[in-house]
């Protein structure tokens, strides 16, 4: 079985154009004959039909097949079965038509069923092709769907598989230009064609009317197409920062594309990705900047817009995912983003739910639409996003479907500057953007986004020009807390950021930002994909060296530490129940599940607890021999809110082991002391990166 596609149909192609009379000044002096009708309207409607078949369907039928089936077609010495993929339900009737001129005749045509699910619309459909076949009758099955929507029979004996992408800006152009003498042509690009369905195609091409008139007619038709865009005002990936590997392979797949482009590699199956992250993390921006760096259109859907679209019954919202998934095969080549992806429930947690009868369908159509979708369109690039991969269902997950899971993280230092660079565009050209990037740390690209916007409002309600100060402002608002409680939590997070650069951890950062019921945060890379003991241990270390400096320099042991006893509590459950690094080799429970033993097994608890005070020794000992570096980390950040890594480590290699000096606050440095409310409680936060 041979499968036929092309990677860019918006390309110039050489078309086997029908026989019509050729024309000096490009027209159509061929145009059918009239027929005598009674009526005028169905008059007009005949011809104008017959005239888009000749033109339009005919040429993109042709191009689809290739010259050798063609002729196979039109000889009709031998007998063939064909399946042939449409851009959409409406495009069956057209090329079916187009089918019936172009072949020898006696052909047979089945078109799609939508019922056959059901064993005897199966059985009758199976036994109609395998009887025409035995008896020497070509049969060609046309559908959207032909996985979904034809005998299995019928797939299983045909001789080929054609996908008919749309007509493309080559086809539409000539014919235009064959429709009408009038008027000059205008070039159409594949961002007028973006989109368009046969019936936009039949309303534009009205008799009577000029070139430019129909042009204008079929780009008017394509904007309209909401779910189809074309992001050549977003950034290029060259412009994009903390993205990591999606950020790379994105690049290699726009590379691939330009060498197939250029017949420098084969046409191949592009793969397709499952973009992860929170909230604000730019998985959409990577999807726009991706069709924009490969020239191709981006089709956008949701499952929450399968159901606003729809009346929310099963049917209806099954209807629009099929139209969904049309859409992509109607645009390719193209990039196809399906958001937020977890609105789809994962069938592993369904169980016997009431819900599964409901939910069951739509993930399983899911699943068959992007078979069908990888299998005859290997020229779309399929992404999907989400805020939680885990709620994904598996099948979705595995290569063949979403071939690859890019993680994207909250952006760091380097990529917030970027991201700050990028949307400033010409604007605070010489100003370095690391202050307000540390202030940021922890937080995502949208938040940086949106300290820009609010620095400029800022500015431009004061009547001048941006300056850094705006952005610092934005970054780092009104501080609600009291002075007492800003010195609490910065010997809280100094504590944190002493403590892991003595223990030989990299750190990005800490700041007094606030985040929600956080009160600071220091960020800290992963030291490893595998961790020993001595790992684990040293990493509870710096999650208890908070309440370690609170013990040491600040006014004792609060509830501030909460999430860092409960990372704790989580790690050293897990280095005893699930990584066999304990006292046995006994695995329990899964890592992220282990901490809840402490509630259901007395001797366990008795355990970790013993860890825990073990290690909160270890870190009042670090401290306490690092205490002036800590006292000074804090004071710093009184001043600044934020710390870079460099920072606390110069500050860590001034200051001497023995020294506890309590040091002034820099010259120059902006005390923020302003308080609007109190606000109870501090915690600090490890976040590894």
């Amino acid at each position: 079985m041979s499968t036929q596609s092309s990677l860019d149909h918006h390309s110039s192609a050489s078309v086997d154009d029908v026989d019509l009379e050729p024309d000096d000044t490009g027209g159509d002096p061929a145009s059918p004959a009239p027929v005598r009708h009674t009526d005028l309207r169905s008059m007009i409607n005949s011809a104008q039909r017959h005239s888009l078949r000749d033109l339009l369907v005919i040429p993109m039928l042709k191009q689809a097949l290739g010259s050798a089936l063609v002729r196979q077609l039109k000889r009709g010495d031998s007998t063939l079965a064909l399946v042939i993929a449409v851009p959409s339900p409406a495009w069956v009737a057209p090329l079916s038509e187009a089918l019936t001129r172009l072949a020898f005749q006696g052909l047979m045509i089945i078109g799609p069923s939508e019922r056959l699910q059901r064993a005897d619309e199966a059985a009758r459909r199976a036994e109609e092709a395998a009887k025409a076949l035995s008896k020497g009758v070509s049969v060609i099955g046309i559908a959207v769907t032909p996985s979904q929507e034809l005998s299995k029979v019928l797939l299983g004996a045909a001789d080929a598989v054609v996908t008919v992408p749309p007509p493309d800006a080559t086809l539409a152009n000539r014919a235009i230009r064959r429709f009408t003498r009038k008027g000059q042509a205008e070039a159409l690009s594949a961002r007028d064609l973006a989109g368009l369905d046969w019936p936009d195609f039949v309303a534009a091409f009205r008799r009577g009317s000029s070139r430019q008139e129909i042009a204008r007619r079929l780009a008017r038709a394509a904007a309209a197409r909401s779910s189809v865009s074309f992001a050549e005002n977003g950034p290029p990936l060259s412009a994009l920062t903390g993205y990591g590997p999606a950020l790379e392979w994105a690049q290699a797949l726009v590379h691939e594309i330009d060498a197939m482009r250029a017949g420098h590699a084969p046409v191949a199956v592009l793969e397709s990705a499952l973009l992860a992250g929170p909230p604000g993390t730019g998985k959409t921006l990577l999807a726009q900047a991706l069709a924009r760096e490969a020239g191709l259109p981006l089709v956008t859907s949701s499952v929450a817009a399968w159901f606003s679209a729809s009346d929310g019954h099963l049917g209806a919202v099954i209807r629009e995912q099929a139209n969904f998934f049309a859409s992509l095969r109607a645009n390719r080549p193209c990039v196809g983003f399906l958001d937020e992806i977890d609105a789809l429930p994962s069938r592993l947690g369904l169980g016997g739910s009431r819900n599964a009868d409901f939910w069951t369908p739509l993930i399983t159509g899911v699943l068959l639409n992007v078979d069908q979708l990888r299998q005859a369109c290997p020229d779309v690039i399929f992404l999907a996003a989400t805020n939680h991969p885990e709620r994904v269902d598996p099948a979705l997950r595995r290569p063949g479907r979403l071939d690859r899971v890019f993680e994207i993280a909250p952006p760091d230092v380097a990529g917030l500057t970027g991201i700050l660079r990028a949307h400033l565009r010409a604007e605070l050209a010489g100003a370095d953007l690391s202050s307000v990037a540390q202030l940021l740390l922890g937080r995502v690209g949208a938040a940086a986004v949106q300290v820009v916007h609010a620095a400029r409002r800022r500015a431009r309600l004061a009547g001048r020009a941006l300056t850094l100060e705006d952005l610092l402002a934005e970054a780092s608002p009104p501080e609600p807390r009291s002075l007492a409680e800003l010195k609490a939590c910065a010997i809280h997070e100094a504590g944190h950021a002493v403590v892991a650069l003595a223990l030989g951890r990299t750190l990005q950062g800490v700041s007094l930002q606030l985040a929600g019921a956080s009160g600071g945060m220091t960020r800290i890379e992963h030291p490893g994909f595998i961790p020993t003991r001595s790992v684990i241990e040293d990493t509870v270390v710096i999650g208890l060296a908070g309440r370690a400096a609170d013990i040491v320099l600040g006014s004792g042991a609060s509830a501030g530490a909460v999430g860092d006893l409960a990372i704790a509590t989580r790690e050293l459950s897990a280095l005893h129940a699930s990584f066999g690094l304990g006292r046995t080799l006994l695995h329990r429970a899964e890592a992220e599940d282990a901490s809840a033993l402490v509630r259901l097994d007395g001797r366990f608890a008795q355990s970790i607890e013993a860890d825990l005070r073990r290690l909160l020794d270890r870190a009042i000992t670090i401290v306490t021999k690092h205490q002036s570096a800590v006292l000074a980390v804090a004071e710093w950040l009184l001043a600044r809110r934020a710390l870079s890594g460099a920072q606390v480590q110069a500050l860590l290699e001034t200051h001497s082991l023995s020294a506890a000096a309590t040091y002034d606050v820099p010259a120059g440095a902006a005390r923020t002391d302003s308080v609007d409310a109190l606000d109870s409680g501090h915690e600090g936060i490890i976040l590894p990166s």
